[in-house]
């Protein structure tokens, strides 16, 4: 039904979702990590419409790539919308190509809602693929950019951490991304130790 969508961002909840203003119209999305994130006045989202339990809901990404990506992920059985949205808000989608491409299980395992299974099952599903969409939009990078993929390890480590600690899991995601894009080099210790420092503002 829809492609996309071309207006403003005018709302931002926890769980990446957003509304998106069109001509006087407010489109409400779940958004991809870099949609979410966009800090431009007009954006154009590429959006997905996929019946739930109880109403429609529409996906929202920055581009063609991650929504061909998000509907490879949840094409895997197993594996479902939520899942796969969750996954491009925390993953750079470049990193997932390579990992799925490389069999890099490691790296996987340590994204939400996905175990060992579910990481050799991407694998399996999507090999073939994740190549062909690589090859077509010229995405793999000569290096598996290790730098981030430890960010992303001390991410979701320090998620747990959070949420084990009884902090809503949403608002720690924003948080967390937030230290992250100011600063990289965190050890998980040091990045819930900010992330609980912020959570206390918050509350003064």
């Amino acid at each position: 039904m829809f492609n996309y969508l071309k207006g403003q961002i005018t709302e931002k909840e926890d769980d990446n979702k957003i509304t998106i203003e069109v001509n006087d119209i407010g489109y409400d999305l779940i958004a991809d990590n870099d949609l979410y994130n966009s800090n431009s006045e007009t954006v154009k989202a590429y959006v997905t419409m996929i019946p739930g339990e109880d109403e429609f809901r529409l996906y929202g990404f920055v581009n063609k790539t991650n929504k061909k990506i998000f509907n490879l992920l949840r094409s895997v059985s197993g594996l479902g919308s939520k899942t796969a949205i969750k996954i491009l808000s925390v993953a750079d989608p470049i990193e997932l190509i390579e990992a799925i491409t490389y069999n890099n299980t490691e790296f996987l395992k340590k994204l939400p809602g996905i175990g060992k299974k579910t990481a050799e099952r991407l694998i399996l599903e999507l090999k073939s693929k994740m190549k062909d969409l690589a090859g077509d939009e010229n995405l793999l990078a000569n290096n598996k950019q290790e730098g981030k993929m430890t960010t992303l390890s001390v991410f979701q480590e320090s998620l747990e951490g959070l949420t084990a600690l009884g902090y809503p899991s949403g608002k720690s995601r924003i948080i967390l991304k937030d230290l992250l894009s100011q600063k990289e080099d965190y050890t998980v210790q040091l990045l819930i130790k900010e992330a609980l420092k912020k959570f206390l503002e918050m509350k003064k």
